[in-house]
C-alpha cells in the first residue's frame, strides 16, 4: 500500500505521460504537490522499487509502469466520469438519419473510435437472451421462399432458402405453424435447445422424409445464435499492437465471447490492462460499457488501446458515446413505436 502522496504522485505522473507521453521528472510535479524535489524524488523511487514506475533510458525522469497503469485504475479512476467538453462533439457526430438499429450501433463505433484512434467493438444484446416473437414465411417462387424472424418484437432478420423438392403445397404453412406453436415466444437459448430435442419428434408426425425438413429448420435459424458485432478501427491496432492483434479483430465471434466473458453479469463497467486471457488482447486496455437498448435488454460498447492510453478522457468518451447511443436508441424505438402520419 502507498501513501496518499505517492498515490498523488503517481496520478500526476499518469496525467502527464498520457498527455505528452515523455518521461516526469521531480521538477515537473512540484508545482502540485507540496513537498520538496528531494521528497518527491524519494517517492518516485518508492513507487519505481514497487514496480509502479519505470525510469526511462534517455533521462532522469519516471514513466508509469504497466503495474502502474493498473493500480491507477484500481483506485484513482472513476469509471463514471464525464467530460463536458465532449458531450457537443459526441451528439453532433451522432446528427444522422437512421433507418435500422443496427446503424446507429454501426455509428457509435465509428464515432469512438475516430476520436481515440483506438480499436471499437459493439455487440448488439446477447443472442441467448433474445427472444423469437415472431415467425413467418413468404413464398418468393415454385423454388424459393423467404423466412422472417423478428427478435424482441424489433430486430427482424430475413434468411431465404430452396424449397425442399418433397415439399408438398401445404408443408411451407405446417413449417410456420410448428414454428408458432413449439418455437415462438422462447429465448434463442430455449429455441436450440428445442431445436435438438422437441422438434425432431414433431416433425415425424407431419413430414415422411425429415433429414431435409431438420436441415432447414437448422439453416433457417442458424444466424439467431451469432453475435451482432461491429469493429471500427481495426486497422488502428496496427499502431499500438501486433500483427496477431489485428487478426483476432477478424475472428468476430471469438471476438464477441472474449469481451462478454470481460465483465461479470452484475458489471456494468470494466476496465482491464494488460489483464485479458486472450493471448491477442492480453498486452492491450480493454474499457467495457453496457449500454441501454430499450425494450430489449443491454447492448456492450469496448475500446481497445495501448496501456499507456488517456484513461480519464478515454472512460468520459465512452461513457458520454454509451449514453447518447442509449437516447438515440430509445428515440428510434420510441419513432417506431409511435404512429405517425405524413403530411403533404
Amino acid at each position: 500500500m502507498i501513501t496518499k502522496r505517492q498515490n498523488d504522485i503517481l496520478n500526476l505522473i499518469i496525467e502527464l505521460f498520457t498527455q505528452t507521453h515523455e518521461p516526469v521528472g521531480s521538477k515537473a510535479l512540484q508545482a502540485s504537490i507540496d513537498s520538496s524535489s528531494a521528497t518527491i524524488r524519494n517517492d518516485m523511487a518508492k513507487l519505481e522499487k514497487l514496480g509502479l514506475l519505470e525510469k526511462a533510458h534517455t533521462s532522469s525522469g519516471r514513466m508509469p509502469s504497466p503495474a502502474g497503469f493498473k493500480y491507477f485504475v484500481d483506485h484513482s479512476l472513476n469509471l463514471e466520469s464525464v467530460n463536458e467538453d465532449d458531450v457537443y462533439q459526441v451528439i453532433k457526430a451522432f446528427d444522422f438519419e437512421a433507418f435500422r438499429p443496427e446503424d446507429i450501433l454501426k455509428k457509435a463505433s465509428q464515432i469512438l473510435s475516430e476520436m481515440t484512434g483506438f480499436t471499437t467493438v459493439i455487440l448488439d444484446v446477447e443472442p441467448a437472451l433474445q427472444k423469437l416473437t415472431a415467425f413467418d414465411v413468404v413464398q418468393l417462387s415454385n423454388h424459393d421462399a423467404l423466412a422472417v424472424l423478428t427478435l424482441d418484437d424489433s430486430k427482424p432478420t430475413t434468411v431465404q432458402f430452396a424449397i425442399p423438392k418433397n415439399f408438398l403445397r401445404r408443408d411451407l404453412l405446417t413449417l410456420k405453424e410448428i414454428v408458432d406453436e413449439r418455437l415462438k415466444s422462447n429465448t434463442v437459448m430455449e429455441v436450440h435447445y428445442k431445436l435438438r430435442t422437441e422438434i425432431p419428434q414433431i416433425l415425424q408426425k407431419y413430414f415422411s422424409v425429415t433429414d431435409n425438413v431438420l436441415d432447414l429448420f437448422d439453416y433457417i435459424f442458424d444466424n439467431l445464435f451469432q453475435e451482432t458485432v461491429f469493429v471500427s478501427g481495426k486497422v488502428n491496432a496496427l499502431e499500438f499492437s501486433s500483427l496477431e492483434t489485428y487478426q483476432f479483430l477478424d475472428q468476430e465471434q471469438q471476438l464477441a465471447l472474449v469481451l462478454r466473458n470481460s465483465l461479470d453479469a452484475n458489471q456494468m463497467a470494466s476496465v482491464q490492462v494488460a489483464d485479458n486471457k486472450e493471448i491477442a488482447l492480453s498486452d492491450l486496455t480493454v474499457l467495457n460499457h453496457k449500454f441501454l437498448i430499450p425494450y430489449r435488454g443491454f447492448g456492450l460498447l469496448s475500446l481497445i488501446g495501448p496501456i499507456d492510453m488517456n484513461y480519464k478522457w478515454s472512460v468520459s468518451l465512452v461513457n458520454v458515446i454509451g449514453r447518447v447511443l442509449a437516447f438515440k436508441l430509445r428515440d428510434y424505438y420510441r419513432y417506431l413505436n409511435s404512429n405517425h402520419y405524413e403530411v403533404n
